[in-house]
């Protein structure tokens, strides 16, 4: 197995990015690029589908990578980089919702949710699925909602999710099967089957 075939973990690469700013050398970048390439996609797809605006999502995931480059550039340990990327993406969303005084309604959705082969094949019918979709996940709690794309976008594991939602495995399972009733309820006038797009 060559050097190149293994991949480094989060944690060492904050290691080797911090020792690389007190060089000040330009592997530094190099390194949080790798950080960045990792995670950006699971980030901007669990701000996407909590606030339904592409702009602020940007504005949110530009946020969430500087406060990590700041806070690796502190010298400050994090035991879990995966974990604090989403958990500060989450803070973000959440200070957002609650500042704002309007529901943001879905208009496009640019994010698709991971569906089986064979269903919606033409561009056309994926896009208008995924338009139904997102108007039906803004009709859902903040909790359930969460937990969904938690699991579905973000691909997280029920342990993982109880973790950053400050509940347990089982509590965020149930969260997650309340949330599947409650959009196959929604999506039923559109003849959409829920199960057939998750895994369970």
């Amino acid at each position: 197995m060559t050097n190149s075939s293994i991949k480094i973990s989060d944690e060492l690469l904050v290691s080797q990015m911090q020792a690389a700013l007190q060089c000040e050398s330009s592997e530094a970048n190099t390194l949080f690029t790798v950080l960045y390439k990792r995670h950006e996609q699971r980030v901007r797809l669990y701000c996407y589908r909590m606030l339904s605006d592409g702009d602020l999502t940007r504005d949110i995931v530009q946020e969430t990578f500087v406060r990590l480059y700041n806070t690796i550039a502190e010298g400050k340990a994090i035991q879990n980089v995966s974990g604090y990327i989403i958990r500060t993406a989450r803070n973000l969303c959440f200070n957002h919702k609650r500042d704002s005084k309007h529901t943001v309604c879905v208009n496009e959705v640019e994010i698709a949710l991971p569906v089986k082969s064979g269903f919606g094949h033409a561009d056309h019918e994926q896009n208008e699925l995924l338009e139904i979709i997102g108007i039906a996940l803004d009709c859902l709690d903040d909790e359930y909602k969460e937990a969904f794309v938690l699991r579905y976008y973000s691909e997280m594991s029920y342990e993982e999710i109880g973790e950053l939602t400050g509940t347990t495995a089982n509590n965020a399972a149930s969260r997650v099967f309340r949330a599947k009733e409650k959009l196959k309820n929604i999506l039923s006038r559109y003849r959409i089957d829920i199960e057939r797009m998750t895994d369970t």
